[in-house]
């Protein structure tokens, strides 16, 4: 007998005991006959058939998501080891996998960048997310409130590239993450490109009631700063680079609350004097004292992207770029794609690539050809 017909027959046998069960529970005692009533008045009878039906459809669950969760061959740092990851525990079972409806993505920007960076960014992933996605930025813009459907956040923070206005932004997006009450906060740069669909079936390995810190680090050893608190002394810590994207699960968000809520995120990164993604590593892996899960899937601009390969991309989570001048351009590298003229930073070529059938690249295609 195949797998998936011995299910069907296991799972069609609990419901027809369960509903025997509700059965000898709602008819009269009297219109039953003497050994049934017998049944009928034993409780604990009664209380182990419905113990032993529960405890078959939760190994019928179990097995269900032992099933879809797939297998997980990541690796964990944390404070300078590197410990293999023995295979993280699938979406809550009781709530469901994780929906796309069930991520909070907040993307940080600044005024000067709306019109270079995120108008690349509403043509391409933002359509596949458009009611999870909001931006966070320091002044109002009437023309990108409009294009986001009002997901345009001014926080009034400075508008200049430094600690302090980065930390005053994630401290918004910490916040308003909370607020949401959703089960993953993923927070991404304004250079970056998103796969929508990857990133969901990536969070769905990953249970949010338990504490998860999914990202990538930027450097190839933990950061080192002194310990203000024991002078002479030294902390070590990982965290994920802001470029690259991280996601936090909804349990361990809870628990930085203490410490990143109500404007509290700004006080930890003067405390440390680091910037935002920085001082959220340090409040989660130093602090709290929960691992770094490193997903290679995250991309930023200092890692060398052009060596992604273009038969991977559906692999991948997040891509990024970076373009200086002419001589200096970090973008990944597609044949296929559209010129560069047309698509300096190649994230359209890569959107295009993961979907060819949206009406926008078959539109754009047509109007190259």
């Amino acid at each position: 007998m195949k797998v998936s017909t011995r299910r069907i027959v296991q799972s069609l046998t609990i419901i027809i005991l369960v509903v025997c069960i509700n059965l000898f529970l709602l008819l009269p005692t009297k219109n039953l006959s003497k050994s049934t009533q017998q049944v009928v008045a034993q409780p604990k009878l009664q209380e182990a058939m419905q113990s032993e039906a529960n405890k078959h459809v939760k190994q019928l669950r179990d097995q269900h998501f032992r099933t879809t969760a797939g297998k997980h061959e990541e690796h964990i740092w944390t404070k300078g080891e590197h410990n293999e990851e023995k295979g993280p525990s699938p979406s809550s079972s009781t709530l469901g996998p994780t929906e796309l409806r069930d991520v909070f993505i907040s993307v940080k920007t600044t005024t000067k960048f709306h019109k270079s960076r995120l108008d690349i960014l509403l043509k391409t992933w933002f359509v596949l997310a458009r009611e999870q996605t909001y931006f966070f930025t320091d002044g109002e813009d009437k023309e990108f409130q409009k294009r986001t459907n009002g997901h345009m956040i001014n926080t009034k923070c400075p508008t200049v590239h430094n600690r302090i206005a980065l930390c005053c932004k994630m401290a918004y997006e910490y916040d308003a993450f909370i607020e949401s009450k959703k089960r993953w906060f993923c927070h991404v740069d304004d250079d970056t490109y998103i796969n929508v669909p990857r990133l969901v079936k990536t969070l769905q390995n990953y249970n949010h009631t338990e504490d998860w810190y999914l990202g990538k680090p930027s450097l190839s050893h933990p950061i080192r700063i002194p310990d203000r608190s024991n002078p002479g002394h030294e902390i070590a810590f990982w965290f994920a680079t802001g470029g690259a994207g991280f996601c936090i699960s909804k349990s361990l968000a809870l628990k930085m609350l203490p410490y990143a809520s109500g404007g509290r995120l700004n006080s930890a990164c003067d405390k440390i004097r680091l910037p935002d993604d920085c001082t959220v590593g340090h409040i989660i892996c130093h602090v709290l004292g929960v691992k770094l899960t490193v997903l290679s899937t995250f991309h930023s601009h200092l890692e060398g992207l052009w060596m992604i390969k273009p038969d991977d991309f559906h692999k991948q989570i997040t891509f990024s770029y970076a373009k200086r001048n002419r001589a200096n351009v970090n973008v990944v590298s597609i044949n296929k794609g559209f010129s560069s003229q047309i698509d300096p930073s190649r994230l359209l070529s890569v959107h295009c690539h993961l979907f060819p059938y949206l009406r926008e690249c078959q539109e754009l295609m047509l109007k190259i050809l």
